[in-house]
C-alpha cells in the first residue's frame, strides 16, 4: 500500500479504536474513578500501577517513564511497528478499508489483487492447519516428535499438505476462486502439457509465512521423508518476495525489549526457540540474508545475534551476513554452536539456561573469523602457523582502531607463539603500523617513507612532524590539558601511525603515566622516549593549542585533496574508460576537492 492517508481515515481510525479496549488487548487495566483507567506500564518494569488512559480524550501516559501518546502511539510502541504499518493493523481491527492518495484504476487494480491474494492464502492455511489437526497423522506425529507442542503448532499455524495432487486446489475452486488466481499465487502448477493443474505442495508440513502486519503471504513446505528438495518455499508473487521477507518477525517484533534480535536459519529453529521463551528470533527463508533484509531489520533492532548452524554451510552464511549487516551498519554478533549442531538439537539437548549462556558468550565478528582461521590450520606444524598468521593479518586489517588491532596481535602472540613483530610484519610489511588510510603504509622513520607528509608541501613537512611530537608530550607530561585537546583532535587525525596508536592509547585508557606506556606498548618505545625527549618548555599550550589542532587537521584534508587529484590523474591517463564517463568521473571528483578545500579555508586561522 502507499505510504500517505487523508486526515478524515486517521480521525476516523482514532474514533473506532478505544483507546483503552486496544490496550485492554495487551495488558490488564482497571477503572480509577470516572474518567480515567489505571495500569501497569508495559514499556517499563513497575510495582505500582502510574500508567493512565483517558478514554475522554483517547490519550494515555505512564507517570513513570513518560511514555504518552494516542492509540496509535501505542500501537508502534507496543507492536514496534512504523506508524504506516499501525495504521494498517488499526484499520483492519475496526474493518474499515483504506482509502490512500493513489487513486488510479491502476492502482486499485493492483491493490485489489493484493487483497485477494491474501484472502486466499488464508484460506489455504486455514485448509493445511485443519488437515494436520483433525486427527493423528504423519505430519503430527512428526512434530510432536520435534518436541512441538499444541499451542506453538497452533501459534505458528503449522499445518499439512495432503499426499494428493488436487487437494488444494479442489477445495479452493470449491470456494468459488479462479484457476488463474490460484496459479499467480503460486499455490497450484499446470502440468507440461499445459492441460491440467496440480498442487504445488503435496506430503508437507506446511509453515505459512507471515507479513510484518500478520498477513499469510506465502508457505514452506517440508517434506517428511527423504525426498528432496527437503523445504520448498512458494514461488515469487506480488505479495511475497523472499529477499525481502523474514520469518517470524511478525512475532519477533513485539519482544525486541534491548534492541537485539536472534537470526537463525529455518523455520524449526525459530519456533523452537520461540517456544522456549527466546521469542526475538527471526530467519531470512534459508541462510542466504540480503541487504533488503539488513535494511528491514535496522527499523526494529539495533543489534543482530547471528546464529546459523555450525556446519560449513553455517560459517560461510555467516562470514556473509556479517559483511551485510557491517554494509547496513548494524552491529552484530555470532553465537557459536557446536560442531552439526542447529539452534533446535542444541536447545533440545542442552536446555534454555545453556542456550541463554550461548547468547551472552556471543562474539564479536573479528573474534569469530579467527576463531574460524584458527580451525581452519594446524597450529602444531609450522606451516599452520604460517598460514593462519597470513589469514590473521587479512582480518586485523579490517580494524580501524591501532589499539583494538594491538590488543588481537598481543593475545595472538601469547596464544600460538608468534612474535607480534612478526605479525605486524604480516600486517603491515616492512614499514611499520599503518595510519588513517589503510591502502598505504607508513614508515616511523623519516619523511621520505611517509607518504602521506609527502603529500602536504615540502617546507612544512619537518614543521607538521615536530607538531605531532609536541602535542603527545603535552598531553603525556601535562594531564590537565588531555580533556582540551581530546574534545578537538581524534588518533586517526595524526599522520603516523605510531602516533596513531599512542594517543589512541592515552585518550582510550586516560592514562598520562610514560612509564605505563613504555610498558603496555613496547613495541613503540622508541617513538615514545623520541616524544619524551622533545623540549616542550618554551610552549604555552593554554594560548596555542587551537593552532596546533587546527594545523593537524588541515594537514589531513590536504592529503585526502592530494590522493583525490592523483585519482584525477589516473583517470585522464586511463584508456578503459570512454570520454563520457572521465569527464562525469571528473566532476564528482572535482566536487569533492571543492567540499576539501572549503573545509581547509574554515580551519584557517
Amino acid at each position: 500500500m502507499g505510504n500517505f492517508f487523508p486526515e478524515e481515515i486517521i480521525d476516523e481510525i482514532k474514533d473506532r479504536n478505544s483507546v483503552v479496549d486496544v490496550i485492554s488487548q495487551y495488558i490488564q487495566v482497571k477503572s480509577s474513578g470516572r474518567d480515567t483507567y489505571k495500569a501497569r506500564c508495559p514499556f517499563h518494569n513497575e510495582k505500582t500501577p502510574s500508567f493512565v488512559i483517558n478514554p475522554q480524550r483517547q490519550m494515555y501516559k505512564c507517570f513513570g517513564c513518560g511514555e504518552a501518546g494516542d492509540v496509535i502511539r501505542f500501537i508502534m510502541k507496543i507492536e514496534n511497528l512504523s506508524f504506516i504499518d499501525a495504521i494498517k493493523l488499526l484499520a483492519q481491527r475496526a474493518n474499515i478499508q483504506l482509502k490512500e492518495l493513489n487513486t488510479s484504476e491502476e492502482y486499485k487494480k493492483t491493490m485489489e489483487q493484493k487483497m485477494l491474494f491474501f484472502e486466499i492464502h488464508k484460506k489455504a492455511a486455514q485448509f493445511y492447519y485443519n488437515n494436520l489437526t483433525r486427527g493423528r497423522n504423519a505430519a503430527l506425529e512428526y512434530l510432536l516428535k520435534r518436541g512441538l507442542s499444541q499451542k506453538v503448532i497452533k501459534s505458528f499455524g503449522i499445518g499439512y499438505s495432503n499426499d494428493s495432487w488436487k487437494d488444494l486446489l479442489n477445495y479452493l475452486s470449491k470456494e468459488g476462486y479462479q484457476l488463474k488466481d490460484l496459479e499467480k499465487c503460486g499455490l497450484i502448477i499446470q502440468n507440461a502439457k499445459q492441460t491440467d493443474y496440480y498442487d504445488r505442495f503435496r506430503n508437507r508440513v506446511m509453515f505459512p509465512i507471515f507479513d510484518i502486519t500478520g498477513n499469510v503471504i506465502g508457505f514452506g513446505g517440508r517434506v517428511l521423508d527423504d525426498s528432496l528438495p527437503k523445504y520448498l518455499n512458494s514461488s515469487e508473487t506480488p505479495i511475497f518476495n523472499k529477499s525481502s521477507t523474514i520469518y517470524g518477525l511478525n512475532f519477533a517484533r513485539r519482544h525486541i525489549t534491548d534492541g537485539k534480535i536472534i537470526l537463525v536459519e529455518g523455520y524449526m529453529d525459530v519456533i523452537a526457540l520461540h517456544q522456549e521463551g527466546f521469542k526475538n528470533v527471526i530467519a531470512a527463508l534459508g541462510t542466504a540474508l540480503t541487504k533488503q533484509h539488513a535494511e528491514t531489520l535496522k527499523k526494529y533492532c539495533s543489534e543482530v545475534i547471528i546464529c546459523f548452524d555450525g556446519d560449513d554451510a553455517g560459517v560461510k552464511a555467516t562470514i556473509r551476513s556479517i559483511e551485510i549487516l557491517k554494509e547496513a551498519n548494524l552491529n552484530c554478533k555470532i553465537l557459536l554452536l557446536p560442531s552439526k549442531k542447529d539452534p533446535d538439537d542444541f536447545i533440545k539437548d542442552k536446555g534454555k539456561f545453556a542456550f541463554q549462556e550461548q547468547i551472552d558468550g556471543a562474539v564479536s565478528p573479528i573474534d569469530y573469523k579467527i576463531i574460524q582461521a584458527k580451525n581452519k590450520h594446524n597450529l602444531e606444524l609450522p606451516e599452520g602457523k604460517i598460514n593462519f598468521v597470513k589469514e590473521l593479518a587479512e582480518i586485523l586489517k579490517q580494524i580501524k582502531s591501532p589499539v583494538e588491532r594491538e590488543v588481537y596481535v598481543q593475545k595472538i602472540e601469547k596464544e600460538i607463539g608468534v612474535s607480534k613483530q612478526v605479525i605486524h610484519l604480516e600486517i603491515y610489511g616492512n614499514k611499520g603500523t599503518t595510519p588513517f588510510d589503510k591502502n598505504l603504509k607508513y614508515s616511523s622513520n623519516n619523511k621520505r617513507d611517509n607518504k602521506y607528509i609527502e603529500a602536504v608541501p615540502p617546507a612544512e613537512q619537518n614543521g607538521h612532524v615536530m607538531a605531532e611530537k609536541q602535542l603527545i608530550k603535552t598531553m603525556l607530561v601535562e594531564p590537565k590539558m588531555l580533556e582540551l585537546i581530546a574534545k578537538g583532535i581524534n588518533p586517526e587525525d595524526f599522520s603516523k601511525g605510531n602516533h596513531q596508536l599512542i594517543v589512541e592509547y592515552i585518550l582510550r585508557n586516560q592514562i598520562t603515566n610514560s612509564e605505563l606506556i613504555l610498558k603496555d606498548l613496547p613495541h613503540l618505545n622508541h617513538d615514545i622516549e623520541d616524544i619524551l625527549n622533545i623540549d616542550i618548555d618554551h610552549l604555552d599550550f593554554s594560548k596555542t593549542l587551537e593552532k596546533y589542532i587546527v594545523n593537524i587537521k588541515r594537514f589531513k584534508l590536504m592529503y585526502q585533496a592530494k590522493l583525490l587529484q592523483n585519482k584525477q590523474k589516473e583517470l585522464i591517463e586511463s584508456k578503459k574508460l570512454n570520454k563520457e564517463e572521465v569527464e562525469t568521473e571528473l566532476l564528482k571528483i572535482g566536487m569533492e576537492i571543492m567540499k576539501i578545500n572549503t573545509e581547509i579555508q574554515k580551519l584557517q586561522l
